[in-house]
């Protein structure tokens, strides 16, 4: 259970693209708050899901990460958090050179309070705005009420945000990641860029890692065996479905019928885990990563473009032959 706290402090700079020449509103104090903290921390509650973990990394070591440094010098001394706020506005400044990315002003909040698996921690909020909303205000003018149009900052959710929480700092932090503007509209500034973040090794990735094992497998074997993909893949959305713990060197038995398929299984693995890192021998399964994929939707057995059967049944008893005749496909249903 995660949750977050209180803002104790907040700085806001306007950071614009640099490829337009924009240029960085710095401050030069801290953000006056009253009024408006309860909107922030109900948006900020609003536009995160404490579930899909990153952490800071880079190539040639965590110091080498400007967002890390900067941000690990605000958690040892909360007073310069003016100084490290200017110092993250540049950098984001510079890493903002796709031309589809927006001005927009770029907070850093400083949170105490908060909570993350149990333990009390603070925490630092790096959030961008850059959709910006009109709202009509209402005020009093030589006795009445005239209506007045605002811009401002949405309350719906946030465009781009991150909170890095003050735990596990050799690793590279915990932090929560959002990005709701179009994927391709900015190249993945805000995470890869600005942020350098990679997901973090738990449960959580370690069951997504394994779901997107499967649905290539299944999608291998569909090339081979039409019947043996759908019965693969519902046999991977119960399995997930009803286990806690996955025992990844048992996958071959329980997912594929003959000796032909686990040997194919064994291969795609081999070559799976050279690329994307190997398995732990047990996977704890997080049921809310493993809905997230579409293995679960490939039990259809499509018959050319007049039939589709669903299988519910992993266990389902199905022959697949080639009439001598007609030269056409079928299937046997045993029920």
């Amino acid at each position: 259970m995660t949750t977050i706290g209180n803002i104790k402090a907040a700085v806001v700079q306007r950071v614009g693209n640099k490829s337009n020449d924009d240029g960085v509103a710095f401050s030069d104090s801290l953000c006056q708050m009253e009024g408006v903290e309860e909107h922030l921390l109900s948006l900020i509650n609003a536009s995160f899901k404490f579930d899909d973990w990153k952490q800071f990394y880079y190539i040639d070591g965590l110091e080498m990460n400007p967002a890390y440094r900067f941000v690990t010098k605000i958690f040892d001394d909360e007073n310069c958090l003016v100084k490290q706020s200017n110092n993250l506005a540049r950098h984001l400044y510079e890493q903002s050179i796709h031309p589809n990315i927006k001005i927009g002003e770029f907070y850093v909040v400083l949170l105490d309070g908060c909570v993350i698996d149990g333990v009390e921690t603070n925490a630092v909020g790096l959030f961008k705005s850059e959709v910006m909303e009109t709202v009509l205000t209402v005020k009093m003018e030589h006795n009445h009420l005239v209506l007045s149009p605002q811009m401002g900052m949405s309350l719906k959710k946030l465009e781009k945000g991150c909170i890095i929480f003050n735990v596990e700092k050799e690793q590279g932090y915990k932090l929560a990641v959002v990005d709701n503007t179009n994927p391709k509209s900015d190249a993945h500034y805000w995470a890869d860029n600005f942020l350098h973040v990679k997901d973090c090794n738990d449960d959580y990735h370690q069951t997504v890692k394994l779901m997107d094992m499967c649905t290539g497998f299944v999608q291998q074997l569909k090339e081979q065996s039409e019947v043996g993909s759908v019965i693969a893949a519902k046999k991977t959305a119960e399995l997930l479905k009803t286990s806690e713990t996955v025992q990844v060197d048992d996958l071959a038995d329980l997912l594929c019928q003959n000796a032909e398929q686990k040997q194919a299984f064994d291969t795609y693995r081999q070559s799976f885990e050279e690329e994307y890192g190997s398995f732990s021998g047990e996977i704890s399964v997080v049921s809310k990563a493993a809905s997230r994929k579409p293995v679960s939707r490939m039990n259809v057995l499509k018959l050319g473009n007049e039939f589709e059967v669903k299988v519910l049944n992993p266990d389902a008893d199905i022959e697949s032959g080639v009439d001598e005749l007609s030269g056409k496909r079928f299937y046997t249903l045993y029920y």
